[in-house]
């Protein structure tokens, strides 16, 4: 059963209550191909498309989470390209004076590593870092809890060997 449409005021609340996930999933999945702005447009077209289809039976976040990462697979999938790492202005992430070099540095280094990642394998450490749960993570990705736990796992390995 689908919900009521949603003004423009709704969902521009919600975007902005949200942007720090739309931007972090775009960020991730942009290439040269697919520009981070293009790919943030994607994403809001079809979250104003499948608002009407949010019943609740998650948390909205987890809910932007989804279309998020479905609207860049999509995107990426329409592209018929393979993914491409790309340097990307770091002016919308918080690299506050507040860190130091070494930080810095740090951050630029698990950027640049996960990037390199597999499609499914961004999302699932994208919100592993985000401290969503394994169920949640599981719910947000269509996949079996255990299935997360295991590609968790390979991830860290993969990272850890690239370090």
């Amino acid at each position: 059963m689908e919900s009521p449409p949603i003004t423009e005021q709704e969902f521009t609340r919600i975007v902005r209550e949200h942007s720090r996930i739309i931007n972090k999933i775009c960020y991730f999945y942009a290439t040269e191909k697919l520009p981070y702005e293009d790919l943030r447009q994607e994403v809001y077209i079809n979250l104003w498309l499948s608002m009407s289809r949010f019943r609740g039976d998650s948390k909205l976040s987890t809910w932007v989470y989804r279309v998020a990462v479905n609207a860049a697979l999509m995107a990426i999938r329409t592209e018929k390209s393979k993914i491409e790492t790309v340097s990307m202005d770091f002016g919308f992430i918080d690299l506050s004076s507040e860190i130091d070099d070494a930080q810095r540095e740090n951050l630029l280094m698990l950027h640049s590593m996960i990037s390199r990642l597999e499609d499914i394998e961004k999302a699932i450490v994208l919100l592993w870092l985000d401290e969503y749960s394994y169920d949640e993570i599981a719910e947000t990705i269509g996949m079996k809890r255990n299935t997360v736990a295991t590609k968790l796992h390979r991830i860290k390995e993969k990272l850890s060997k690239q370090i």
